[in-house]
């Protein structure tokens, strides 16, 4: 940038430059228009034996002296003005850049030059690139706020539906023996505590603190035993067969959301009569959890938005992982992938 800025010409020499070309140039038009006019009057004279007086001498004189001096005038401005006439285009392009800056236009200058005006137009660039940015920005953390907060609003939704259902389910069943009581009161507890969480990440901005599980493979076989829980009605057929021991930390509230979303979206787009499949098993170092189950006729099936899918993959995302959904007319099937933990 130094070497640059050395090598940068400076606008007020190139313009005293071209002001004294202009000046001399304008001086010899002078000198030589009122030389080759007088020449042409004396010859004129001395060929027609006209005599002048002092004072016709004189007039005729500052008549040539007058018209020299208009016509060197006028060339030394429409010669300033070739000269330098790009330069004050130039200036009023970068006048408008810096009206189109003000108004949050984005539009650049195009670079000229190697003088200030060019350093200046270079500035105005990066104002207007910087304002992009920041305008971009902006913009972005609006959507990743806005999406965060329907993805958590739609988690919250979710545990709260479970505490809705069971709350039926016992209406429903009237008397309940001890074992289902205390069952039942557990899984509202604990989907009230889900509440509770994500309400906190909420009201926080979403900070999270992973724990050291040093036992994984007992974390995620509790969570499958809780998935299998939720879905009460459907026949579950669950494989952790493949899940190798293993540590990792984890935010257990963020995979208790996975297990919800996909457990929520079994019941709305879901066939009862035929099983929901979870496999979860280790595999390239990280963790997959496969889940597929059939799908409802169109005419049952409830409009999808996708909040459910694009939470679970946002919380993939945490441990460096992903989640993609495959379907057809019969099936659906989602593979989520945890690779950083």
């Amino acid at each position: 940038m130094w070497i640059k800025r050395r090598s940068r010409r400076k606008l007020s020499f190139e313009i005293l430059l071209g002001f004294a070309l202009c000046f001399v140039l304008s001086v010899l038009l002078f000198m030589f228009v009122t030389y080759f006019a007088g020449g042409l009057v004396e010859e004129y004279c001395f060929y027609n034996d006209i005599y002048l007086t002092e004072d016709q001498f004189y007039r005729i004189d500052t008549f040539i002296l007058g018209w020299g001096f208009a016509v060197s005038a006028g060339f030394f401005s429409v010669l300033f003005l070739v000269l330098f006439g790009t330069k004050f285009a130039y200036i009023r392009t970068i006048t408008k850049g810096v009206d189109s800056l003000s108004k949050s236009e984005n539009s650049l200058v195009p670079l000229k030059g190697n003088n200030e005006l060019t350093q200046l137009a270079e500035a105005v660039n990066l104002l207007s690139q910087t304002q992009r940015d920041i305008r971009e920005k902006e913009q972005r953390l609006s959507k990743e706020k806005e999406e965060f907060i329907r993805a958590l609003s739609h988690d919250i939704r979710t545990p709260l539906t479970f505490i809705i259902s069971y709350t039926d389910l016992v209406s429903a069943k009237g008397t309940l023996t001890d074992e289902e009581q205390k069952e039942y009161i557990n899984m509202v507890s604990k989907k009230a505590g889900q509440i509770k969480e994500l309400t906190d990440i909420l009201l926080d901005g979403g900070e999270r603190q992973p724990e050291l599980f040093t036992d994984g493979k007992l974390l995620f076989a509790q969570l499958a035993e809780e998935f299998e829980e939720l879905l009460e009605g459907y026949t579950v057929s669950t494989d952790i067969s493949g899940l190798q021991p293993f540590s990792g930390r984890f935010v257990v509230r963020e995979l208790q959301r996975i297990f919800d979303n996909l457990a929520s979206n079994i019941k709305k787009y879901a066939r009862e009569d035929l099983p929901v499949y979870l496999l979860i098993q280790t595999e390239d170092g990280g963790i997959t959890i496969r889940q597929r189950n059939s799908i409802k006729e169109p005419s049952d099936q409830q409009e999808s938005y996708r909040v459910g899918i694009n939470s679970i993959r946002r919380i993939a995302q945490n441990y460096g992982g992903s989640a993609e959904t495959q379907q057809n007319e019969k099936n659906f099937e989602i593979i989520i992938k945890l690779s950083h933990f």
